[in-house]
Order: C-alpha cells, then structure tokens, then sequence
C-alpha cells in the first residue's frame, strides 16, 4: 500500500486521457512494473526512469538493457505514471460550446494529435459561456481534471473574467486567434482580414463585381475581420460596398440558407458569394441548385477554414485554408514553454493561411 500520502492523494484523483479515475490496485500496478523493469535489468528504479524520459546522459548498453527489460515484460512507459509522481499535470484543458462547428471539429483533431505527438493528454468539454454558472462549470472542469494548462479558443479567448478566474487557480492558457494580445499569455493566429481580402480579389480577378458577403456571429472577432477584408477588397477596386449584400448568417448552415434567398431573390442579384465558414458557404450552393442557377456558372460561392465539408459537396468549395495542425503544434509547444521557463509566455504568432481555389469559383458570368 501507499507509504506516501501526497503521492496517494494525486493518484486517487487523477483523471486519466478517458475520463477514467485510477482504482488503488491500478495504482500498486503502475508503480510496482517500474520496480519489476529496474530488477530484471539489474539498475535502479531512477535510471529506468531516466530512460523513460529520455534522458542524454544514459550510456546505450544501459538503454538498451532497460528498453529489452521493458519488452519482456510488456511494459510501456507510463505518462500517468510519470504525472503521478512528479505531481504534475500532463494534461491540456479545451472548452467549446459548438461541438457541430466545422471548425471545431477541425481544431479538436489537429490539438489531439498535437497533444498525442508530445506524450500529453487532451481533456475537451462542452462549455456554455452564456450560462450565469459558466464559472462553476469551469471550476468543476479543472478540479475534476487537474489540468494546469488550457487552450482556449473563440469566443472564449476573449472573455477577460475566464482569464482571471484561470489566473487565479495558477493556470496557464494559450489563446487561440483573440481579438487582442493579452499580458501573460501566448496568442495564436492567422490573419483573418487578409485571408478574407485575398478571398475576395479571387472574386475580382475572374471579372466579378457583384460580390455578396454572409458574414459569421456578431461576437466573435473573425466576423469583424472577414467582413473588413471583404470591404477592402471592394474598395482597393473601386467596387461598391452595398449594404444589401451584406447579411449575418451567424455561422450556421440553417441561417445561411435564410441568407442565401434573400441574396439570390434580388432583382440585382450578386454573381459571387463569400461565405464567413464553408458550412454557410454549402447552405448557399444548396439554394443556388434548389433556385436553379448552376455553380459555378450562374453564381461562384467561397467559404473559408477548409472544413470536411469543403470537399463533401459538389462542386467541391473554394475556400481559404487554415493552418490548423501549426496552430495546434504551436499552442502545444506553448505550454512546454511555459513549463521550462517557470510562468508565462507572452508572444504572438501569426501562422500563413492558403486559399485553395476549386470548383465551385469561375469567371463571372456575362449579364
């Protein structure tokens, strides 16, 4: 049984990458093999965990004697294990409220593969920032977890009070693609307003110059930055910017769809559409086909994040591509940073997006 109280208390309470609480047997368990690795190799407990965590300084006879130790007894290292007697937590916490998004599915994935290329776990949990209680649920979070790093996406990068509460439970966080630098964290993005202008002159180079915008959820930042990237583009042509062109889809398919026949029901109709997210972007190829106007031929339709949806439907969507998995791979190394310097990291870094052009754009057509 345990000899350490301290060591008993973070291992009853830990919470495996599965939601999983270790039972006191799966404790004996773990740290029991190491002791029966470091026997049948004939070193000491500390050295097989040395090379565990791969230490420089291990002679290769010595690795070699402990990794053919580890493979008899079919033992892999344990990252539990190795949290439970450091202490310290290898897990990163990830809140969203929008498990249908696109881009969140998106996200979710490159950050659990980050997480699993760098021996960490990823803790993920449905979060409703508009809930009174939001600050419970965020307590409940971190003391059912544990976690001691967070990766916070939006809108949730942008709450101040979220910062503050995770300040003071000693968390570090990583935010991704806020509206503002914030003191103490690390903040990571692509340029929204760019993209979009980029986007925007794809438009404008195949002829268009009634190009429409359906614009994202009024609270998050990349709306307002999509949309200033869509009237710049505009004005550097001496285009029109025209208010009826311009409608809130709010990110969702179903609103898009609403969106989409507004747009294409007017007597002047646009002959191009820029979508905020490829879920919108699809909802108006849908009601293009439904109204009978041919894609790309009657009406050229782009969407942005490159989402699975993207290369679902037909004609398969232009869109701007986001460098998920760097940003994923950034956030992760975020936290290592943090972890070797002693506390917060405060840096910006802007990742490189790519508007990959496919079949749904063309030129425009001769009215």
């Amino acid at each position: 049984m345990f000899n350490c109280p301290v060591l008993k208390y973070y291992a009853l309470n830990f919470v495996d990458g599965i939601g999983h609480i270790l039972t006191e047997n799966e404790i004996e368990h773990v740290m029991t093999t190491i002791t029966e690795v470091a026997k049948l190799a004939g070193v000491s407990v500390k050295t097989v965990s040395r090379v565990m965590n791969n230490y420089q300084h291990i002679s290769p006879k010595t690795r070699e004697k402990v990794e053919r130790a580890m493979e008899e007894l079919s033992y892999a290292p344990s990252s539990i294990a190795r949290q439970m007697r450091l202490g310290d937590s290898l897990s990163i916490g990830m809140l969203y409220g929008d498990p249908s998004s696109g881009y969140q599915a998106r996200l979710n994935h490159a950050v659990l593969k980050a997480c699993s290329d760098a021996r960490r776990y990823l803790a993920v949990e449905l979060f409703d920032e508009k809930n009174i209680e939001w600050q419970g649920q965020v307590e409940a979070f971190l003391d059912r977890t544990k976690v001691t790093n967070m990766i916070l996406v939006p809108p949730m990068c942008d709450s101040t009070d979220l910062h503050e509460l995770l300040s003071r439970r000693q968390v570090n966080f990583v935010l991704i693609s806020p509206s503002r630098p914030v003191p103490g964290a690390s903040s990571i993005a692509m340029d929204d307003r760019r993209a979009a202008r980029g986007m925007v002159n794809h438009f404008i180079d195949l002829g268009h110059k009634r190009i429409a915008h359906i614009g994202g959820h009024p609270d998050h930042v990349a709306t307002l930055l999509r949309r200033q990237g869509y009237e710049e583009a505009l004005q550097r042509a001496g285009l029109e910017v025209r208010s009826d062109y311009i409608v809130s889809g709010r990110f969702r398919f179903r609103n898009a769809l609403e969106c989409a026949e507004q747009l294409l029901s007017l007597k002047e109709r646009p002959t191009a559409i820029f979508a905020a997210n490829d879920e919108m972007a699809a909802a108006v190829v849908m009601t293009a086909n439904r109204l009978g106007l041919r894609v790309p031929e009657d009406l050229s339709v782009a969407g942005f994040d490159d989402t699975p949806i993207a290369q679902t439907i037909w004609p398969e969507l232009t869109t701007v591509a986001q460098p998920f998995e760097e940003i994923a791979k950034a956030a992760v190394e975020s936290m290592r940073m943090m972890k070797s310097r002693g506390g917060s990291v405060s840096e910006t870094l802007i990742l490189d997006h790519e508007i990959l052009i496919r079949a749904s754009t063309g030129p425009a057509p001769k009215v």
